[in-house]
């Protein structure tokens, strides 16, 4: 009995950590009207790009405007073999 109770606990753990581990990875939505500057940029550049969907000159228009997109990480190097 004791087992089958521990056994059960710890699949309880085990479920509880792989949930919390799928939304530590999600990128926080931001929330619409934080900055009105940044906004009024976004739609601004938007327009100015158009259909066109130019990450590039996207991302040049609002640098542009004195908004520039933070830097991401880089891949971790991958361990080497033994």
């Amino acid at each position: 009995m004791k087992k089958l109770l521990a056994t059960a606990a710890f699949a309880l753990i085990l479920s509880a950590c792989a949930n919390s581990s799928k939304h530590e990875h999600k990128h926080p939505q931001p929330q619409q009207g934080a900055n009105p500057a940044v906004e009024q940029a976004l739609q601004e550049c938007q327009q100015a790009v158009g259909a066109s969907q130019d990450r590039a000159a996207f991302d040049a228009c609002m640098k542009e405007k004195g908004f520039e997109r933070p830097a991401q990480a880089a891949p971790a190097a991958p361990a080497p073999a033994q």
